[in-house]
């Protein structure tokens, strides 16, 4: 049985967003912050970020339209350069990237919720791994009933939570008390070498802007994947941007002068400033449901790469098994119990610092290959990257820069993401001659 085409633009464009507004937004900007004094620095670096995101989703365009099949990177590496790097992206999918990023998302989901709910408290450390365990248990349950259901869930789990942010703001603007004492100088000149400043921002942007690829991994559920699905990429890529920009508008010019720089509570900070004490609950509430349509989408999109892999016989063949909704059931549930078991870890920095590395340099390979698949012709798809190739290459270097600026900020979990990386060059060759 193979999968169903049941997914639109609409769908394409939902998974974008839902998997791009995660716990990012609500704890970077007083990071940015941090390196751009100036709050009209701070936007132009936010909206300079976007772009790079959006020169990535054009890039992915292309990709997803030229190979409209389940796998998103691996399917990509797999046609560009061989089934090694394709090997080592899924490698890497299962042990870091995909199933520990929803690791560290369910561990987030349970700490906002025990800020709005304070009894969860009561759990202790193993009783709330056990919970986010089985938020993800229950996420993989939804994925495995179909991709459409699945495609609602993460559609309810993203606006919910973008409605109340907005209603949030906009309740604080009109019946705060606090007045709005705004960002002080716009234009205010950082302290160090602006180019130095500007790169150290755009780090925790870039990390805030990704998961804008989400919808290439469900490539063969998309009806018309060589129209809908740059679309989506494209269409839900630009209004994160277009949200991303005026949040961070919102906070500072509700937040005073100086509060902002290194803050990882700003957002929570301008909701008790602008409604008191009690409007951090509902923003708890409100960061714990975007988390966890973000969840719900990493699962997603992973089984599709596990489910590619055992098609080419580069993964045991049941993760190739399709269910009677027409969805990968046993990739699902295998990326799914794999990832609630990471949960049980606890160490949500340790994940996310072994995944990020990771992250980076596989996806500026993938976009890499569309240069290898360029020159190799063949018939032109009905989408082609805007600006190519300067576009791609845009996007590949500022990706490589990043990683690089990564690797510095913490070499340990950077070492350990590509020692476990490496670790899957023998595991290639064992698997192919078993």
């Amino acid at each position: 049985m193979s999968l169903r085409r049941t997914l639109g633009t609409s769908d394409a464009a939902w998974m974008v967003v839902g998997n791009m507004v995660g716990a990012g937004i609500f704890v970077t900007p007083g990071l940015v912050a941090l390196h751009l004094t100036g709050a009209g620095w701070i936007l132009i670096a936010w909206a300079l970020g976007g772009l790079l995101a959006l020169a990535g989703a054009a890039t992915y365009g292309e990709l997803g339209a030229r190979l409209p099949h389940a796998g998103g990177d691996y399917r990509f590496l797999y046609v560009a350069f061989g089934p090694l790097p394709a090997f080592l992206s899924g490698w890497a999918a299962f042990l870091l990237s995909f199933s520990a990023a929803a690791a560290a998302m369910a561990l987030a989901v349970v700490d906002n919720l025990q800020q709005t709910l304070p009894w969860l408290q009561g759990l202790g450390p193993w009783g709330s791994r056990l919970l986010g365990a089985a938020l993800l248990l229950l996420l993989t349950a939804t994925n495995a009933a179909g991709a459409r259901l699945a495609g609602r869930t993460t559609i309810l789990l993203t606006a919910a939570p973008l409605l109340g942010l907005a209603g949030l703001f906009a309740a604080g603007w009109v019946l705060g008390s606090d007045p709005v004492q705004g960002p002080g100088s716009w234009w205010a000149l950082p302290a160090r070498p602006w180019h130095l400043a500007l790169g150290a921002a755009l780090v925790p942007i870039y990390f805030t802007y990704s998961g804008w690829n989400a919808a290439a991994y469900v490539a063969g559920e998309i009806r018309d994947p060589g129209r809908s699905l740059p679309r989506g990429l494209l269409y839900g890529t630009l209004a994160v941007v277009a949200l991303y920009v005026v949040v961070n508008l919102m906070l500072l010019l509700v937040t005073p002068a100086g509060a902002l720089a290194g803050s990882t509570t700003a957002m929570s900070d301008a909701a008790r400033r602008l409604l008191g004490p009690g409007a951090q609950r509902v923003l708890s509430a409100v960061i714990a449901l975007a988390i966890l349509g973000s969840a719900n989408v990493t699962l997603m999109a992973g089984a599709r790469i596990y489910y590619a892999m055992a098609g080419d016989r580069l993964a045991p063949r049941p993760l190739g098994a399709v269910n009677a909704a027409g969805v990968p059931g046993v990739a699902l549930w295998t990326s799914g119990i794999w990832s609630a078991l990471l949960v049980l870890s606890g160490r949500f920095d340790m994940l996310v610092g072994w995944a990020t590395l990771a992250i980076l340099l596989l996806s500026s390979l993938v976009v890499a290959g569309l240069f290898v698949l360029r020159r190799r012709g063949g018939e032109p798809p009905s989408y082609r990257c805007p600006g190519y190739p300067f576009t791609p290459a845009v996007y590949l270097v500022a990706a490589l820069g990043v990683a690089v600026s990564s690797g510095f900020y913490n070499p340990p979990a950077a070492l350990m993401g590509v020692a476990i990386i490496a670790a899957g060059v023998p595991a290639y060759y064992l698997f192919r001659r078993a």
